[in-house]
């Protein structure tokens, strides 16, 4: 009996709990509702006066793409508009705060050029956040088209600066010696040459560099266009250091002067010279030899005096150092006069006769010619 009173009592707590909760959720349903609302609505405000919205400007570099659609119609742009671009992004301070420049990217895609050769430039970012952000772009990218010209143009070592003190810079190569150049055809057209600059200051032994190639015009002004491409960015260029060495010139006289002219001296400026080579060929060279051939001249020849390239004189792999590539050389000759004297004989002694000897002269005259 007490048990059936326990379970009356159970049955009648539980259905006294539901109705509760019916009476809570039926009665005053909208003010609840509206509650509820509010509740939200001040909750957002709250998070957005937390984390208020933010508009950042960020300027970015431009990248073009789909260039290939360019090149295909065998056509090159220079950008002449657009090379930067203003992004403004909007989004939750705590998001936009934490961008930098290099977040945003802004593209043209030269794939959708316009008929005045235009494109709109378009932002993106470049990473992923955790709140959405809007990106805004109103900038056009301008290009100007030109035709696509090449030509192949031969490479120039330029040295600069000394090598260390008894060194001397020998053959400079560059491979490869020859390269192409590409782009719009008025900056092509004024390419005369193609440049590398090697700087061989304190330099004691060979070296090799990499070395950019730049596009100089026949003046000597460098060609400077955004359209213009090398074969070959990079120049790998070699570079021989010789050592010096200061050798004697001996000038060789052969041949005889013309009948009545006798060869006196030979003056040569400088006596010494210094070439330059490896120590080994060096080692076998103790003087230029400069061999000069006289026959048939006269104190009137023009090539009495000479300028000698001595280069012309060495052997291979010598080479004349800087400022002594040559010499200059002048042979003396005199012409030989005769002319007959007379004297009186009385006037002729003679001496260093052996004892018991003497000497007169015979004949009439009483004068002789020499």
């Amino acid at each position: 009996m007490k048990k059936e009173n326990d379970n009356t009592s159970s049955r009648e707590a539980k259905n006294q709990t539901d109705s509760t909760i019916r009476k809570f959720f039926v009665n005053n349903a909208g003010m609840k509702l509206i509650s509820v609302i509010i509740t939200i609505i001040v909750w957002a405000v709250i998070i957005n006066i937390d984390d208020p919205y933010k508009t950042r400007s960020f300027t970015v570099e431009v990248e073009t793409i789909n260039e290939n659609a360019l090149n295909s119609v065998n056509k090159v742009y220079e950008v002449i508009e657009g090379s930067t671009a203003v992004v403004k992004v909007k989004g939750k301070k705590s998001v936009v705060d934490r961008l930098g420049a290099s977040d945003i990217r802004a593209t043209a895609d030269l794939a959708d050029l316009s008929a005045v050769n235009a494109v709109a430039i378009q932002p993106s970012l470049r990473k992923i956040l955790s709140s959405d952000v809007f990106l805004e772009c109103t900038q056009v990218l301008r290009v100007s088209l030109e035709n696509r010209e090449s030509k192949q143009v031969k490479v120039n070592v330029i040295a600069s600066g000394e090598p260390a003190e008894g060194y001397t810079l020998g053959e400079c190569t560059a491979k490869p010696n020859m390269i192409e150049v590409a782009g719009g055809e008025s900056a092509v057209s004024q390419i005369a040459s193609v440049r590398v600059f090697l700087n061989v200051n304190g330099a004691t032994e060979d070296f090799a560099k990499k070395l950019v190639p730049v596009a100089y015009d026949e003046d000597g002004n460098k060609v400077e266009s955004s359209t213009l491409s090398f074969s070959n960015s990079i120049i790998r260029v070699f570079a021989q250091i010789l050592e010096d060495k200061a050798v004697p010139v001996k000038v060789k006289i052969t041949g005889e002067p013309a009948s009545g002219y006798e060869y006196v001296t030979t003056d040569c400026l400088p006596e010494k010279v210094e070439i330059a080579g490896t120590s080994r060929r060096l080692s076998r060279i103790s003087s230029v030899i400069i061999p000069v051939d006289i026959s048939g001249m006269t104190t009137a020849s023009s090539q009495l005096e000479q300028d000698i390239y001595i280069s012309d004189y060495l052997p291979e792999g010598i080479t004349p150092v800087a400022g002594f590539e040559n010499v200059s050389i002048r042979i003396t000759l005199e012409q030989v006069i005769k002319k007959n004297i007379d004297i009186s004989t009385s006037s002729i002694g003679f001496s260093s006769l052996a004892d018991g000897l003497k000497a007169e002269i015979t004949g009439d005259t009483d004068r002789a010619s020499l």
